[in-house]
């Protein structure tokens, strides 16, 4: 049975913040800038917790109706990235949680993935910020249902989509999503952690 999407309630985001802690606990990018396991379960419930109010405030965050078991964020063609929105969603506090050193680590990764965004998609388009599931729910469709009510739009407006990842594994689930690999496994930097980064353009 397809689960049923939901928009996001703001009572909600520290439920879907450990959702999204347990779906990237072994992401590549967050095992480079949290190497410590037990740092990571502890600090990265509260580190998404500040990204989803940012989405609340900036774009649109959807679960999976009543079990919180997968969360997309997405943000909107010409999304505000000020300094207004990121001081109210808490995202200013980052390095103070995690520690300057992961801090620069995580930025270094996501500096290099946000100049291939700025240089591979230069028109307005929706930008999917977070996509996870709980790890035991995936691969149940899940993604692809979370994923669908802002592709659907995407297509109706005649909008392009694009999101990268750090995850290898993911690259087949969103080429199944109609998704077309821009960056190809660059690696950013020293870091050792590699990127894809993809487009969607809207089906007609």
């Amino acid at each position: 049975m397809r689960p049923k999407i939901v928009r996001l309630a703001d009572p909600q985001i520290p439920a879907a913040a450990t959702t999204l802690a347990r779906a990237f606990h072994d992401d590549p990018l967050m095992i480079y800038a949290i190497p410590d396991p037990a740092d990571r379960v502890r600090l990265l419930p509260d580190v998404y917790a500040r990204m989803i109010r940012f989405g609340v405030l900036t774009g649109e965050v959807y679960v999976a109706a009543g079990t919180l078991e997968g969360v997309a964020l997405w943000l909107p063609p010409n999304v505000k990235w000020t300094r207004e929105n990121i001081e109210a969603s808490g995202m200013h506090e980052t390095a103070t949680l995690i520690g300057n050193d992961a801090y620069q680590r995580y930025r270094d990764v996501v500096g290099r993935e946000w100049q291939a965004r700025e240089r591979d998609m230069t028109a307005p388009c929706w930008y999917l910020f977070l996509l996870g599931v709980e790890p035991s729910c995936q691969r149940r469709g899940l993604g692809g249902a979370l994923m669908r009510p802002i592709l659907e739009r995407a297509d109706a407006e005649r909008v392009a989509c694009y999101l990268e990842t750090e995850n290898q594994c993911n690259v087949a689930f969103y080429l199944k999503q109609g998704f077309e690999v821009i960056v190809n496994g660059e690696e950013a930097g020293a870091s050792g952690v590699r990127f894809w980064t993809f487009r969607r353009t809207p089906n007609r």
